[in-house]
Parts: structure tokens; sequence; C-alpha cells
């Protein structure tokens, strides 16, 4: 349902001519909606997706006692749960620096520069939200899901933007995105929302 009437959508609003990408034209808003590859269009679609099916889903049973507070049920296997952002980390250079194909012109540049941002930003990301717990966090100490959840923030902010940005912006979006997961998640949890990977933080 998703791939056929909502992503289809939010898709030709930015990237089809839609309403959003014309308000530079319309309401003199310099070039309207830009999104290179897809952080508002793919991510942010996602992420709402996921955080309707979690409100919807419920908490599974034993994450939050009668009184509210949460209990923390980690993962099976941490090492595991790195791997899979490293490759993912990895992708990300197919696929943003790969949203690059569709552009005539400069395009080693602008390929470059997607691919820079893109390590930029998710690295900045991942530094922020352990350097966050471990000053701020509950156990005063890095937080390995919590800093691979800031690598995919840091990577998900930077996606719309990364052929367009100077090096230290991708830098400074990156770090912002760490700090936003690790305080999103905590939101979630006073909410009593269940997002077990920290997904809609991540999205």
């Amino acid at each position: 349902w998703v791939s056929m009437f909502i992503y289809p959508i939010g898709g030709n609003w930015v990237w089809g001519g839609g309403w959003l990408s014309n308000l530079g034209r319309t309401l003199g808003l310099g070039n309207g909606a830009v999104d290179f590859a897809g952080s508002g269009v793919v991510h942010m679609c996602g992420g709402a997706i996921g955080l309707a099916t979690a409100i919807v889903l419920g908490p599974r049973f034993g994450r939050f006692n009668n009184d509210g507070t949460p209990n923390a049920i980690p993962g099976h296997n941490i090492p595991m749960g790195v791997l899979g952002t490293i490759i993912l980390f990895f992708g990300w250079f197919g696929f943003n620096p790969g949203s690059a194909l569709g552009i005539q012109g400069t395009l080693i540049n602008l390929v470059t520069l997607a691919a820079l941002n893109t390590l930029l930003a998710g690295a900045a990301g991942g530094m922020t939200a352990m350097f966050y717990m471990w000053l701020f966090g509950p156990a005063k100490k890095p937080d390995p899901a919590m800093s691979v959840n800031g690598v995919l923030a840091g990577l998900v902010a930077v996606t719309a933007p990364c052929a367009f940005i100077e090096t230290w912006a991708a830098v400074v979006i990156g770090a912002v995105a760490g700090l936003l997961v690790c305080y999103a998640s905590f939101v979630l949890e006073r909410m009593k929302i269940d997002d077990p990977v920290g997904a809609v933080p991540v999205h």
C-alpha cells in the first residue's frame, strides 16, 4: 500500500514537478523543495509510517512498567547490529552519489561532493551520539546501539542536500542529527511508544 499510494504521491510532489517543487515559482521561495537523494521523500515517509505502526501495535510485553517507567530490552547481538550499520554506511555511497547519475553536466563533481558529504555527516552523527550518551546518558558510558543510530541519522539527514552543500555544513548536519536521534529516543520512551531499534528517531 505504501509503494502503491503513499510513496508515489509524495515522490511526485518533490521529484515529479508537484506543488512542493514548484514553491519557488508559486511563492517565490527560491528553488522550492529540493531533495537530492530522498531525505524527505524516502526516509521521512518511512519514519512517519514506522511511527504510526508503532503506535497502532503498542509496546512489547514488559517494555513499560505499570507506572510508565521503561525497561530496557537490549538487542540479542550488538556486534551484528554494528556490522549491519557498517554495511548500510557502505551502501549509502551508492545511494547518495548514485543519485547524480540522472543529472547531466558536471557529473563527477556532484558524485565526489555527495560521497564526501555522506562520509562526513555519517561520521559526525555517530561521534556526536556516542559523546552525548557518554556525557549525559543514564549509564554515563558510550552506547553502541545509540552510536550506530547516530551514524544512520547523520546519513539520513545529509541525503537531501549532499550534492549542494559545503563539507563543513555536512559535519554540522550530521552532528545535529546525532544529537536529535538521542533526544527523540528519550521523548518516545516518555510517550510510551516502543520503537525497538530506534527507526523513528533515525528517520
